[in-house]
C-alpha cells in the first residue's frame, strides 16, 4: 500500500512540475541577423545575431550561462550562443528575457527554428509586488519551436500587475507591467517612447463584457529594454492589455501587428502540493548542503527524496537525520509517510 501511494504521489508531482516548466518558455525572437557588434561578446571585428528568448517566470542570473542554450536552424545544425545576458531587462520584476548573441542561421535561407535549454538554468521566486506566480524550477530540458522570424514584427508576451517598490508610476491607482518579445521603439513618426501610453488599451471585465481603459501615463521607459509600466487611474481590475497595429517597431524596423495579452495572476500549480499534504513535521536546514534534520517523528515513518523530474534520489527508514548523497544544486522533494499519512516538503540545495 505504501508503495502504491508513493508511486501515485511521484506521478502527480512529476506531471505538475514538468507542465509548469514547459509552460515557462514562451518564445524566441530572431531579432537581428549579423547586426550586433561582436565587442558585446569580446569578439571584435565580427557582427552577431541577436535572439531574445522569453520566459514567463523570472530567471536566476547566477545560474545563467551560454552553455545553457542550443539553437537549431532549419538545416538541423545545432548552434551554441557565444554569450548571453539578462541585460537590459534585468531590473527587479523583469529578468524574463535572455538575450542570446551568436550565429543562429540566415533570415531567409536558413532561419533558426528551435531553442533548447540544455543546462541547469533556474527560475527564481516571485518578488513582493508581482501578480504573476513563480518558484524555483530547473528548466533543463525544455524547448520551444515558437521562433518568430526576422521579418515579423514584435508582439506582447507577458503582463502582470505590480505595486510596492516595483511600481515606477507616479500617478494612477494601478500599474500593469507589459513585456514585448523583443526591444521596441515608436513606429509612428514624431512619437517618443513616452507617447506610447495613448496606444495601449487595458480592459476590465464586467460580467463578461470587456470595458476599455486608456493609461494616463507610461513608466519604465528610455532604458532600452522590452518592458513598460502602464499607469491606470481606474479602480476596475485590468485583466487584458492590447496595442494597436503599426505603433511600435523592433530593432529590425518591423512594425507590430495588433497584439494583446492577458494579465497574469497567481494561479500556481503548487496548490496541489499545498492542499493535499498537511505538514506537521519540522525540517531544517532548508536550504541544505549535505544533510537535513526531521523533528516530531512518530517512529514508523519512511522517506523518499526525489528531484523535480520525479527521479528517486534515495529512500529508507526515517530517523532524526537524513544524510543526502552528493547531488546538484536545485529543487528536491522529501516525502515522509507511514501507513496512514504522507506529507511532502520542497527542499533547496545550494
Amino acid at each position: 500500500m505504501r508503495r502504491k501511494i508513493l508511486i501515485s504521489l511521484i506521478t502527480v508531482l512529476t506531471f505538475v512540475l514538468n507542465a509548469k516548466a514547459q509552460d515557462t518558455l514562451v518564445s524566441a525572437f530572431f531579432g537581428l541577423d549579423n547586426a550586433l557588434p561582436g565587442l558585446l561578446c569580446n569578439q571584435p571585428g565580427s557582427l552577431l545575431d541577436g535572439m531574445p528568448v522569453n520566459f514567463i517566470f523570472p530567471i536566476d542570473a547566477s545560474t545563467l550561462s551560454e552553455s545553457d542554450f542550443e539553437v537549431v536552424d532549419s538545416l538541423g545544425n545545432i548552434l551554441t550562443p557565444i554569450c548571453v545576458s539578462l541585460a537590459p531587462a534585468n531590473e527587479n520584476g523583469e529578468n524574463r528575457t535572455v538575450l542570446l548573441f551568436g550565429e543562429f542561421g540566415t533570415a531567409v535561407t536558413n532561419p533558426p527554428v528551435e531553442v533548447r535549454v540544455v543546462g541547469d538554468l533556474f527560475t527564481t521566486d516571485t518578488l513582493t509586488g508581482e501578480s504573476a506566480c513563480s518558484e524555483i524550477i530547473n528548466l533543463n530540458g525544455i524547448t520551444t519551436t515558437n521562433v518568430i522570424p526576422l521579418a515579423d514584427g514584435p508582439s506582447l508576451f507577458f503582463a502582470q500587475r505590480i505595486d510596492g517598490n516595483l511600481n515606477e508610476c507616479n500617478s494612477g491607482t494601478q500599474t500593469i507591467q507589459v513585456a514585448w518579445n523583443g526591444g521596441v521603439t515608436p513606429y509612428i513618426s514624431g512619437d517618443t517612447e513616452s507617447d506610447l501610453f495613448q496606444y495601449y488599451v487595458g480592459y476590465s471585465d464586467s460580467s463578461g463584457d470587456l470595458i476599455p481603459h486608456v493609461p494616463i501615463s507610461i513608466a519604465d521607459i528610455n532604458d532600452n529594454d522590452n518592458f513598460h509600466q502602464l499607469c491606470f487611474s481606474t479602480s476596475d481590475e485590468i485583466v487584458k492589455i492590447s496595442m494597436m497595429a503599426n505603433t511600435v517597431e523592433d530593432p529590425n524596423q518591423d512594425p507590430n501587428l495588433y497584439s494583446e495579452i492577458d494579465v497574469s495572476s497567481c494561479t500556481t500549480l503548487t496548490i496541489i502540493e499545498e492542499n493535499i499534504f498537511e505538514k506537521w513535521y519540522k525540517i531544517y536546514p532548508n536550504p541544505f548542503s549535505d544533510e537535513i534534520s526531521v523533528e516530531n517523528l512518530l517512529g514508523d515513518e519512511y522517506f523518499i527524496i526525489y528531484d523535480f523530474l520525479g527521479r528517486n534520489i534515495m529512500e529508507g527508514k526515517c530517523s532524526g537525520t537524513i544524510k543526502i548523497p552528493e547531488t546538484n544544486s536545485g529543487i528536491y522533494y522529501l516525502t515522509i509517510l507511514n501507513n496512514t499519512n504522507q506529507t511532502t516538503f520542497k527542499l533547496i540545495k545550494r
